[in-house]
Order: C-alpha cells, then structure tokens, then sequence
C-alpha cells in the first residue's frame, strides 16, 4: 500500500440499527473492504472470497460465531443484507471505533493502526439511543471504547463503575471455570452515564481465539473448550 494512504471506513452507517439495545463493536476492517476501493483490493477480494462488510475476511471467524450462538439460519460465508436483518430483528447494532487510519504493513491488528479519526458520533449517538451491552472483539477495541468514547475530553461522556466491572469479570470467569488472578487487564467494564449503565466485555480474537487466552482467565489444557464456552457466554449475554 502506498505510504501515508488513509483508509477510510466505507460502512459505518449501516450498522446503525435503529432501536438497537446491544451492539458488536471492533476496530477497523481489514484492507481489502476500505475506502479508496481500487484494483488492489478488488483482486484480494476475488482472490481471497473476502465480502464488504463487517468482518469480510473469511479468516475473521465473526459470523459463524454469532450464527452457533445467536442466529443459527445465517449463512456462510456471510451475507451482508441477511445478517443486517438478523442484527435489526435482535436490536443488534454493529460499528467500529476507528473511521480513518493509516496502516502498517497491510495489518489488522490494532497497534498497526495509526494516524486515527474515532468514529465517536456514531458510537455515542448508540448508546444515547439504547445500547446498554457491547461485545468488544478484542481487549484493545474495550481500551478505546473507555479512553476514547467515554472518558476523552474535558466533559466526559460518562465514567467508569469499577466495583461493577469488577463483579462482573469475576462471575463471567468464575462461571467459564477460568481463573481471575490471571487476567492482568480488564476483560469487562461497567460505564455509568447519566441515570444508566453500559456494560462491556471483550472477547477473544474470533480469527485466533487460542491467542493470549490466559488473559481471558484460560488456565487450563482444553483451550478450544474454554475459547467456545466464552464466545458462547458472551454472545448469549448479548443476546437476552
């Protein structure tokens, strides 16, 4: 890619959903499904079957989780009008804490994202609205969503109930049979704002679930038991 391409997010309005109670929240998505399209991304797109959408790559991992967990009738790989019904039947939103970025090296992790624009209008005016859960789909997507979208600025959006977070992370681990001790940054957070409150919790890599899961309180030697027993939890917290 050439140097100091910005990249801009193509889809944030679509995962808009109005009436939306929860929402799935990542980062950015990966190069093939910005903006500026061009022969680069389409080719990787051809080549790789990688749709413009949401978790597009068929390496993410994403859509089959929410189909085991929440809407068995999806279909893969995935189809963004499907799933967008799917999302508005549940009062499912989904959108991404990033809107413009330079990336390294054609990587998606998030600390090869750089030169950032935050999409906080969408993300607040959400929660504003309703959204009272959010799967974050990486612990860095929770660190933004606390430091950029709640805490940023000299008038707050709202703050941060640590005793409430805390409760929740130990009962979420406790009740996978994971150990807290080994959690050494928060999988979960409760933000009071206003008169109500929104709760966060971040899952594994959907593409690679077995990396860093002792962070999530894996201490164990069945790591796909532990990874499928929290996508599981988590999305079924989601979804109630």
């Amino acid at each position: 890619m050439p140097i100091g391409e910005i990249e801009i997010h193509p889809y944030l309005q679509q995962g808009q959903i109005n009436g939306a109670t929860k929402l799935i929240l990542g980062s950015f998505p990966v190069y093939e499904c910005t903006d500026q399209d061009n022969t680069t991304k389409q080719q990787n797109r051809l080549n790789e079957g990688t749709i413009r959408f949401f978790y597009g790559s068929i390496d993410s991992g994403l859509w089959g989780l929410y189909r085991d967990n929440i809407d068995d009738t999806i279909l893969l790989p995935p189809d963004p009008n499907q799933i967008l019904q799917s999302l508005a039947h549940r009062q499912i939103a989904i959108s991404d804490t990033i809107y413009s970025c330079e990336r390294h090296d054609f990587s998606s992790l998030d600390n090869k994202l750089i030169r950032r624009t935050y999409n906080i209008q969408c993300v607040q005016s959400l929660i504003r609205n309703g959204v009272r859960k959010i799967i974050c789909t990486s612990k860095g997507v929770l660190k933004d969503l606390e430091r950029q979208f709640i805490l940023h600025g000299n008038l707050p959006f709202g703050q941060v109930d640590n005793l409430a977070g805390c409760t929740f992370q130990e009962n979420f681990v406790q009740g996978l049979g994971g150990n807290n001790n080994q959690i050494t940054s928060p999988i979960a957070k409760v933000f009071t704002i206003d008169n109500y409150q929104v709760t966060a919790i971040a899952i594994p890599s959907p593409g690679s679930p077995q990396r860093k899961l002792a962070q999530f309180g894996f201490n164990g030697n069945d790591w796909r038991n532990y990874a499928d027993n929290y996508f599981s939890n988590a999305f079924n917290w989601l979804n109630e």
